[in-house]
């Protein structure tokens, strides 16, 4: 009975320690994916303010120097780790709310019209 306590004990541990999600092979370091999700936060609240002044993220992958297939696995690599996933969104956090600080445009109704 202890033998198959400690089997399964053992296989338990084991199997806990795997990684789920395999580390791709074109892996975005931390820094840059914080960064990415930044611009990326960035884009999308600037889309729905201003209509006319549509960006692609199509434009956001250029800058970054990446492909969307290095972004999904990246992402769903980080994912598959909370404690960092979250890091990473803290510091995203962190930063918006020092843009948000520096903002001149904080509080205007309308975008200002095109001259």
């Amino acid at each position: 009975m202890k033998q198959v306590a400690s089997l399964l004990i053992f296989l338990f541990l084991v199997g806990c320690a795997q990684e789920r999600i395999p580390k791709p092979d074109k892996l975005m370091p931390v820094d840059k994916m914080t960064d990415f999700h930044i611009d990326l936060a960035l884009l999308s609240a600037s889309s729905s303010y201003a209509k006319d002044n549509f960006v692609s993220i199509d434009s956001l992958y250029v800058f970054h120097g990446i492909d969307s297939i290095t972004f999904v696995q990246s992402n769903t690599y980080y994912a598959s780790k909370p404690k960092l996933y979250t890091k990473i969104f803290e510091s995203v956090k962190a930063e918006i709310q020092r843009f948000q600080k520096q903002d001149s445009l904080q509080g205007l109704e309308k975008p200002l019209p095109k001259e």
